[in-house]
C-alpha cells in the first residue's frame, strides 16, 4: 500500500472519528468500510475482477450473518434498513466505478450498469434464501464453513489460482494463455474468511452474541484491518463498534502516536532494508557466505518492521474511530524461546489457531487416550504447517511451518527435561541474564533461518541459498 493511500485513510478516519461521535456511528462505519473495500482492491489484468471481488466478499459476509443471526434479528425493520443501505452503497460505488474510466478516484472499472447492478442485487439479496433451505442449521453451518475453506484453498494454491484466472479470462473474452496465479488478488479475503470462520465456530459452540447486520458487516470489513489484520474476534470489538468509549482527543493522540511509529517502521526502515534483503532475485548472486547472512538478517528485520508497521497503522486508524484492535506483535525477536516467540508474533493469527484448531484437536486426542508425546507431536506440527499454508499452499510454506513445528517440539522436550536440574532462577543474577541472552540469540537465529523457506519460492532455491550460507556453494 502506497504512502498516498495511507494518508487518505488517515484523513478519512479522522473525519469519521469526528462524525461518528454523535451521528449514525455503526452505519457510517459500515458504509465507509464497504466503499473502501472497493477502493483498496488492487488493479488486475483480469477484466472487472477487481470490481466483482468486493461483491463476492459481501455475499459471503451476508450469507454468514443470515446463517448465524437469531430469527428475531433477521426479521426486524433495522435489518431491512441496513440491507437497503448496503445496496445503496454498492450501487453508488458501481456508478462511480463505471463513470471513472480513467481511474482518477482509484476505483476499479465496473462493467455496464445495466449488467452489473442486477447481478449485485442478486448477490446481496440471495443470502436471504438460506432461510428457506429445508435442512438443519448444523448442516448449513458446516456447508458455509466448507465453502470458505474451499475458496481459501483455491486462492492459496498457485496452480488452482492459475486455472481460475484462465477460466475468468475465457469468460471475459481475454486470452486464457496469458493466465497467471498472481493475477487473482482478492484483497482482505484471508482476514475476512478467518473472521467468518470464527463466527461460524462460535455459533456452533453456542457462544456467539447477538449481532445486528450493520455491526456484523462493519466487523467483517472494518477497513483499517482489511489489508493486513489483525484478526479481531467479534467479542473484542462489538461494544466499541456500537458506541464510542473514549474521548476523541485521547483517541487522536494515541492513534497518531501509533501511526507515526508504523509509518517510520514501514516506510523508513522496512523499505530501506528491502533494497538488499533476501529475495528470489538476489538469492544466488555470488556474494559469499558473509554476504548471504547479511541478506538473510536484512530480510528477518524487514519482514518484522513491514508487518508490525502496518499493524501499528491499522491500530492507530482504529483508535481514531474509537475501536481498539488487538495487538499483533510484542517484541517477538527479544523472546528467549520459540514458544514465547509465537506467543508474541502475529498474535491474532496464532491465537486464532490456538482457539479453533490446536485446543480442540488436543482435547479430542486426549479423549482417545493417546500418549502425551504423540498428542504434542500431532498438534504442534500440524498447527504450524497450517499456519504456513495460510500464507500460501506451496511446498516451501509447508516446510516453513514444519521447521517451526519441529523447533517447538524440540524446545518443549528440552525445557521439560532440563527443568528439574535448574533451580528457580533469580532474575537479577548475571547467570540468569546471560542464559536469557543466549536464548534470545538462539531463538532469533532459528527464526531467521526459517525465513529462507518463507521468502524463497522453491525448495531447490532454498537449498542452494542454505549451501551458500555455510560456504559450500
Amino acid at each position: 500500500m502506497s504512502i498516498e493511500s495511507i494518508l487518505i485513510l488517515i484523513s478519512i478516519s479522522l473525519i469519521l472519528g469526528l462524525l461518528t461521535i454523535k451521528w449514525g456511528r455503526t452505519d457510517l462505519l459500515m458504509v465507509a468500510s464497504i466503499v473502501l473495500m472497493y477502493w483498496l482492491q488492487p488493479e488486475t489484468n483480469l477484466r472487472y475482477l477487481g470490481y466483482w471481488l468486493p461483491g463476492f466478499s459481501l455475499f459471503l459476509i451476508l450469507s454468514t450473518w443470515a446463517l448465524t443471526a437469531a430469527p428475531a434479528l433477521r426479521q426486524n425493520s433495522q435489518t431491512w434498513r441496513t440491507a437497503l443501505i448496503i445496496l445503496a452503497s454498492v450501487i453508488l460505488v458501481s456508478t462511480i466505478s463505471y463513470a471513472d474510466r480513467q481511474h482518477l478516484l482509484g476505483f476499479n472499472n465496473a462493467p455496464s450498469l445495466f449488467r452489473s447492478i442486477p447481478l449485485l442485487i442478486v448477490l446481496i439479496a440471495s443470502p436471504s434464501l438460506l432461510f428457506f433451505l429445508k435442512c438443519k442449521i448444523r448442516v448449513k453451518l458446516w456447508a458455509a464453513f466448507s465453502v470458505l475453506i474451499i475458496l481459501f484453498i483455491l486462492l492459496k494454491t498457485p496452480w488452482l489460482t492459475e486455472q481460475v484466472s484462465s477460466l475468468w479470462r475465457s469468460s471475459a473474452g481475454q486470452n486464457p494463455d496469458l493466465a497467471s496465479a498472481i493475477e487473482l488478488q482478492w484483497l482482505g479475503f484471508s482476514y475476512i474468511a478467518f473472521r467468518l470462520l470464527h463466527i461460524i465456530r462460535d455459533k456452533q459452540a453456542g457462544r456467539l452474541p447477538e449481532i445486528g447486520l450493520n455491526e456484523f458487516v462493519t466487523y467483517a470489513v472494518f477497513f483499517p484491518s482489511l489489508a493486513a489484520g489483525p484478526i479481531a474476534r467479534i467479542d473484542q470489538v462489538l461494544e466499541s463498534i456500537k458506541q464510542v468509549k473514549t474521548k476523541f482527543s485521547d483517541s487522536f493522540w494515541m492513534g497518531s502516536q501509533r501511526i507515526l511509529v508504523g509509518l517510520f517502521k514501514k516506510y523508513m526502515l522496512a523499505d530501506s532494508l528491502a533494497i538488499f534483503a533476501l529475495s528470489s532475485q538476489n538469492a544466488l548472486q555470488p556474494i559469499g557466505s558473509f554476504g548471504a547472512w547479511i541478506l538473510l538478517y536484512a530480510y528477518s528485520l524487514q519482514i518484522y518492521l513491514d508487518f508490525s508497521g502496518y499493524t501499528d497503522i491499522a491500530i492507530g486508524l482504529g483508535l481514531y474511530l474509537g475501536i481498539k484492535l488487538p495487538e499483533n506483535f510484542n517484541r517477538p525477536y527479544l523472546k528467549p524461546n520459540l514458544t514465547q516467540f509465537w506467543s508474541n508474533w502475529h498474535m491474532s493469527l496464532t491465537n486464532w489457531f490456538r482457539s479453533y484448531y490446536f485446543n480442540p484437536l488436543s482435547r479430542s486426542l486426549r479423549k482417545k487416550k493417546m500418549p502425551a508425546l504423540s498428542i504434542l507431536l500431532i498438534t504442534q506440527i500440524s498447527t504450524m504447517v497450517l499456519v504456513g499454508l495460510w500464507h500460501g499452499i506451496t511446498i516451501n510454506f509447508a516446510l516453513w511451518g514444519l521447521w517451526h513445528g519441529i523447533g517447538l517440539l524440540i524446545q518443549n522436550r528440552w525445557s521439560s527435561w532440563i527443568k528439574p536440574y535448574i533451580p528457580v532462577p533469580d532474575q537479577n543474577t548475571v547467570r540468569h541474564k546471560l542464559f536469557q541472552a543466549f536464548g534470545v540469540f538462539l531463538t532469533f537465529n532459528y527464526v531467521t533461518l526459517g525465513w529462507i523457506w518463507f521468502v524463497l519460492p522453491t525448495p531447490i532455491l532454498a537449498r542452494e541459498f542454505l549451501l551458500q550460507l555455510i560456504g559450500i556453494r
